[in-house]
């Protein structure tokens, strides 16, 4: 069964989804403007497993960080409210800025991150970040005559992918309405992080996932460049794999987690 609590960071309280298991934990970290709800389907396929998904500060239940945050700041949030539920180890799943989050724990903790799994890795240059800000256009901060829940519908629906899943793109708008402030923050700590050097630098068994129409595709190329290593598989379910695909996706961590 998956349970919902709180924990104590240092910018606040941190919520979690948790399910109990064997083994190592699961540690899940979801995209923007999306919540640790994105990985229930997905954990309700490990029954076996001990997960954890966690609502990054300033999304789903989590208080919000103030300032101008880095993907250091949201890790070193993470690691807090790991610690604070005495998980030593665990394997590492990200996914979008989650892998981004995910790739910076792996370099600065690697006595923790037993294995590292990337759904939609921002693995992008600088130049190829600066033209992808500058096409970047949708807004759904608050207007007066309410166009901006438009526009968090249509982010849900065709951007993200939820299209005709009502249910799924009901859920996906009510984030992105949350998030709304705190999705510029995790942004623009996007844009100054280097997940391509992160890549490079990583040590831990690594698996890569991506959908043929993630906004995230056109980078994975990168890969065998940065981790040659590295297992990569294609996946389904545009950039909501996890909701999408999420029975392939089970099968392909299970098969990786039983190599390790």
């Amino acid at each position: 069964m998956i349970e919902k609590a709180y924990t104590e960071t240092s910018i606040g309280q941190c919520h979690y989804r948790h399910q109990s298991g064997q083994g190592i934990p699961i540690v899940f970290l979801h995209q923007t403007p999306s919540s640790s709800l994105m990985y229930e389907k997905l954990m309700s396929l490990l029954p076996q497993n001990t997960c954890i998904a966690i609502d990054t500060p300033g999304f789903g239940m989590s208080d919000d960080i103030s300032g101008n945050p880095s993907i250091e700041d949201y890790g070193n949030c993470i690691v807090e409210a790991l610690e604070s539920l005495d998980v030593k180890e665990f394997h590492l799943i990200g996914h979008h800025s989650g892998a981004s989050i995910a790739l910076h724990l792996e370099n600065k903790y690697k006595n923790l991150v037993v294995s590292l799994t990337l759904i939609g890795a921002f693995l992008a240059t600088k130049e190829e970040k600066e033209l992808m800000k500058n096409q970047t256009g949708l807004d759904w901060s608050p207007k007066e005559d309410g166009t901006h829940l438009m526009n968090a519908w249509k982010l849900a629906g065709d951007i993200l992918g939820a299209g005709e899943n009502l249910h799924l793109r009901q859920r996906e708008t009510l984030d992105a309405i949350r998030a709304e402030a705190s999705a510029k923050q995790m942004h623009e700590a996007v844009w100054d992080f280097n997940e391509i050097e992160a890549l490079r630098k990583a040590e831990s068994p690594c698996l890569i996932l991506c959908s043929e129409d993630d906004v995230m595709y056109p980078f994975l190329n990168k890969v065998k460049v940065c981790r040659p290593d590295a297992i990569v598989e294609i996946i389904k379910g545009k950039n909501l794999e996890p909701d999408l695909d999420a029975k392939n996706i089970s099968v392909l961590l299970m098969e990786f987690l039983e190599k390790i």
